[in-house]
């Protein structure tokens, strides 16, 4: 039996899938405790955990799953960045890149100004650990460090706004 990372696993479902994008909201139970718990590396090299994130100064934490090469993922990150900007006192951003080149994820969040904290999840594991079938992913994850609330799919500015003022006030 051949073993294969978690990443080849994903890009083989997105290709049978056809597409990085599913549309819809995850209505099953939530996957706090594993989630919230995994460690993660950020772009600076240290490693964390969203738990780490959360209890460093009590903000919950907005989670966006993203890659290079899926075209939603790039279009609503300038619409993170202006929720950064907005409400970044309050609330934590948090871009993980998933299985894609660090210097090509770089260059590209470089060219859309994105400022708010980047991590990076080479084997996507937490693409399976939300079972998400493609991305963009948004997680958001309470004051408290639970999983309030997990979207599949491209949230434009309004749709994230009225996320955040639901699951995060």
């Amino acid at each position: 039996m051949t073993r294969r990372p978690a990443g080849a696993i994903l890009a083989a479902s997105l290709i049978l899938v056809g597409g990085c994008t599913s549309s819809g909201d995850n209505a099953g139970a939530p996957h706090a405790d594993p989630v919230a718990n995994m460690a993660f590396e950020l772009w600076d090299g240290s490693k964390t955990s969203l738990t780490d994130l959360v209890t460093e100064d009590d903000r919950p934490v907005v989670v966006n799953l993203w890659a290079t090469w899926c075209t939603p993922c790039l279009e609503e990150m300038p619409d993170i960045q202006e929720a950064h900007e907005s409400h970044g006192a309050d609330i934590r951003f948090l871009g993980i890149n998933v299985s894609d080149s660090p210097t090509l994820s770089a260059r590209r969040v470089a060219e859309l100004g994105i400022t708010y904290l980047q991590g990076r999840d080479p084997e996507g594991l937490f693409t399976v650990a939300l079972e998400a079938i493609g991305l963009p992913v948004t997680a958001f994850i309470g004051s408290g460090g639970d999983l309030a609330h997990v979207h599949h799919g491209r949230l434009d500015a309004a749709d994230l706004e009225a996320a955040i003022l639901e699951y995060l006030s």
